[in-house]
């Protein structure tokens, strides 16, 4: 039954199915996994993670994390971290159902917990108008440069 879904805090004993929603395509290197899981590990136990699972059953259905970044103060925000939303992932089967809005209501809600006040992320094409319903707006200003 696809109403019959839960929210429950993401744990070290998820890091395998939290780095499968970052790197979920069937073509993902394995090393990417892995560099991945190590990190996650390590930024789970220092605390600057927060993730959120939604599960049927005992089964994990989709899931959010916030990466808090030490960022340094900006112009109206000098607490210095930053909340950036990552690994919002639904499985095909469970979405347009409201979860992953759940989830990412339930990262800002713990961010903002945290003192967070500035939070930002990437958005697929698909995702933006959720995004946009929960707040976020577009910051063109943004670039990337890969070396």
């Amino acid at each position: 039954m696809k109403n019959n879904w839960s929210i429950r805090p993401a744990t070290h004993a998820d890091i395998a199915i939290i780095t499968r929603h970052r790197f979920h395509r069937e073509d993902e290197q394995q090393q990417d996994l892995d560099a991945y899981a190590n990190w996650l590990a390590g930024t789970l136990a220092a605390g600057n993670y927060l993730g959120l699972l939604a599960q049927s059953g005992d089964t994990v259905v989709a899931g959010a994390g916030l990466s808090i970044l030490d960022w340094g103060p900006i112009r109206g925000d000098t607490q210095g971290h930053r909340g950036r939303i990552v690994n919002v992932y639904t499985a095909p089967d469970w979405r347009r159902l409201g979860i992953a809005r759940a989830l990412v209501a339930g990262v800002l809600q713990l961010g903002k917990e945290r003192g967070l006040k500035t939070f930002n992320l990437s958005a697929s094409e698909q995702g933006q108008a959720l995004y946009q319903d929960l707040g976020f707006v577009s910051y063109p200003t943004e670039m990337i440069y890969r070396a």
